[in-house]
């Protein structure tokens, strides 16, 4: 396996346990198993970020990797409709579920657009790394998308208070925008990883990332939901 490719679907795959650990511990609390809050204690909501954080670095260093020797259009097309349809299902389903607070942007929503725009920044790695750190920055001197949120909201509907999953484009297109620049200069795959079983098993995970990420929930919510039910 090509050990630029076997450090990203490790990468990838670093992610997914992470989030499957962070949602399965919001579901205890979810369903009345614990008492802790996933979205109140700063030790969760700063693990989140980081785990989102490595979403969308990896993100933008797929789109490195696809689009910086040039554009396939079929290619492109079928990621983009791909991504969208996601992205559309998982807007109606949280809204069925939770109408006061269903996801209108989240991780898939934002990697969505990035793909939109990945094939130009592909292109220009060094521009990325800067208009990254950029977009990072205006972010921690406490810049908002306030006014489009106050604009779209009354015409799309949007939660008036919180959402379930919000991946705004500040700061998280920095953040793919520096994933491009990490990819460029090969920074991911400075540790050389051992090929062997157990990692090609992780790396597999890697491989699966969105059908993971779409199953994994409606899953822990199945068995969470049922034990709650069986218990009380």
């Amino acid at each position: 396996m090509n050990n630029r490719l076997l450090n990203l679907d490790l990468y990838r795959a670093m992610a997914v346990v992470l989030m499957v650990v962070f949602h399965f511990t919001y579901d205890l609390h979810f369903f009345g198993f614990i008492e802790l809050n996933t979205t109140k204690v700063a030790f969760w909501i700063y693990f989140r970020t980081f785990i989102v954080a490595l979403f969308m670095s990896a993100a933008g260093m797929s789109l490195y990797l696809v689009y910086h020797t040039g554009l396939n259009v079929s290619k492109y097309k079928k990621r983009l409709l791909l991504l969208a349809v996601v992205s559309l299902i998982i807007s109606l389903v949280t809204y069925l579920m939770f109408p006061q607070s269903w996801i209108y942007f989240g991780v898939i929503h934002m990697i969505f657009v990035a793909s939109v725009l990945g094939p130009f920044f592909a292109k220009k790695p060094n521009l990325s790394g800067v208009l990254g750190v950029f977009i990072v920055a205006l972010y921690l001197l406490g810049y908002r998308m306030t006014p489009l949120f106050e604009l779209l909201q009354d015409i799309l509907f949007l939660p008036p208070y919180y959402t379930e999953d919000l991946a705004p484009f500040i700061p998280w297109f920095g953040v793919v925008l520096l994933g491009v620049w990490a990819m460029h200069h090969r920074l991911l795959y400075i540790v050389k990883v051992p090929e062997n079983p157990a990692i090609q098993k992780l790396a597999y995970i890697g491989k699966h990332t969105l059908f993971i990420y779409l199953i994994h929930q409606p899953v822990l919510f199945s068995i969470l939901g049922s034990l709650s039910y069986l218990i009380k």
